[in-house]
């Protein structure tokens, strides 16, 4: 019988140099779906720091509002200073007082304080034992203040984002009407100026931002 060389020369398989091609071209494949894989988990982890950011900012600043309303409630005297005063700090910390339905004087504080060596950054609202306070001292002389409620808590994360986001407390009399509703007339005016999530973003990656920061005003209309 008859042997057909050229038959066996076509049957003899896969050479190693062919293994090791196909093990390469697998290898980067598999590296190529991995860093894709990280970088869907990086945004999506990005995305939902920066939803929980704009989240607590927004529930921090209403629950403020509501807070603030109270400045000077019941107080026939206003002093210009004597019921609401801000510390630039750091921490910033804005200090007012009021009056309660028991004519009970009543101080209460809102502060922005960086904690755990800069890593993280609070918004809290301040309580004062009832017998600390009275009508006219020095609110930010007045002892004991402690932390009542976090409003919002801000950290800083090499997996999401680097930089905490900038949030700076102004007071100024000027007009203004509370709500948005009613006549502008002459009160104390808090201003909080905040980054959202964007402006957080454009810092850690050291781009211009692309919007201006979010401004949220509050008009004491009892002061």
């Amino acid at each position: 019988m008859a042997y057909n060389l050229s038959f066996s020369r076509l049957q003899r398989g896969m050479t190693l140099i062919s293994l090791m091609v196909g093990l390469l071209l697998s290898m980067i494949s598999i590296l190529a779906a991995l860093s894709l894989y990280k970088s869907l988990v990086q945004v999506s982890i990005e995305s939902r720091t920066d939803a929980v950011q704009d989240g607590q900012l927004a529930s921090a600043m209403l629950s403020l509002q509501l807070e603030l309303q109270t400045a000077g409630y019941g107080i026939a005297t206003d002093a210009p200073g004597t019921h609401v005063q801000l510390v630039v700090g750091p921490p910033q910390t804005l200090y007012w007082r009021y009056k309660d339905a028991g004519a009970t004087f009543v101080c209460r504080g809102f502060q922005i304080e960086d904690v755990e060596n800069n890593t993280r950054r609070r918004l809290q609202l301040l309580a004062l034992p009832a017998a600390n306070c009275n009508a006219s001292g020095v609110l930010s002389g007045l002892p004991n203040w402690a932390v009542s409620t976090v409003l919002a808590e801000f950290r800083a994360s090499e997996a999401a984002r680097a930089n905490l986001p900038a949030i700076a407390i102004t007071l100024a009399r000027q007009e203004c009407f509370p709500y948005g509703m009613g006549e502008a007339a002459e009160h104390q005016m808090v201003t909080v100026t905040a980054d959202n999530a964007a402006r957080r973003a454009a810092a850690d990656e050291g781009t211009a931002a692309p919007n201006a920061p979010v401004i949220h005003n509050f008009c004491l209309s009892n002061l």
